[in-house]
């Protein structure tokens, strides 16, 4: 009898693969971040600072697309609800045109990097996106970043919404609360998309390189 909830492999396509790389800001990630400063454990999300530079490399390497989210507000105004589930908020942080959005001060964003300015959880909401990928003519997009129960979560619903095959890797996402960790990738593995390790993407990555050569 068939598994109803078998878990799902995409292949890496040459040509046919991005890199979206969410929300590594030094607000969520860096120990004088607003996060940090706030009293908030960031050490989960922080895992991902080790193997993403690898994956980066990798992806470059292998000249698959990089796009680069970052989430940010001008303030209360344009935050919506949010602000109400996490107080916090209310008196700075993931301010736009502030230090703490920008992008983590250790990862280098590429000239022919893509960037995608996001206001809600999920990247595709109101931003260019998806025009982004279907210019590149993607069809796999590999995700990773933070927070895995809540924008890595809601933008890779969204890209399956959208017919795109989602590949969340799970070593370069993190969270706030790790108790949820587990389960949001659970809930992506039997809901829309592909969890799988960092160091089996990058060996895909390698050999789409060594095909292409």
């Amino acid at each position: 009898m068939t598994d109803p909830y078998a878990a799902v492999h995409w292949d890496l396509v040459p040509d046919r693969t991005a890199l979206l790389l969410i929300d590594y800001q030094n607000d969520f990630l860096h120990e004088d971040g607003w996060y940090a400063r706030s009293g908030i454990d960031i050490s989960h999300m922080r895992r991902v600072l080790g193997p993403t530079p690898r994956l980066i490399d990798a992806a470059r390497a292998a000249e698959v697309p990089l796009i680069w989210t970052r989430h940010g507000t001008r303030d209360g105004r344009d935050a919506g609800p949010f602000f109400e589930l996490r107080p916090f908020l209310r008196d700075g942080g993931l301010r736009q045109g502030t230090w703490g959005y920008d992008f983590y001060d250790d990862l280098a964003v590429g000239a022919h990097d893509w960037v995608v300015e996001k206001t809600r959880l999920s990247a595709f909401f109101n931003t260019n996106l998806e025009v982004i990928l279907r210019g590149l003519r993607a069809e796999t997009i590999l995700v990773a970043g933070v927070l895995t129960n809540q924008c890595i979560a809601a933008t890779s619903k969204d890209a399956m919404f959208r017919d795109f095959k989602p590949i969340v890797l799970e070593e370069c996402t993190g969270t706030t609360l790790p108790h949820l960790h587990e389960p949001a990738l659970e809930m992506i593995r039997v809901g829309w998309g592909e969890v799988r390790g960092v160091e089996e993407t990058i060996a895909e990555l390698a050999a789409l390189r060594a095909g292409a050569a």
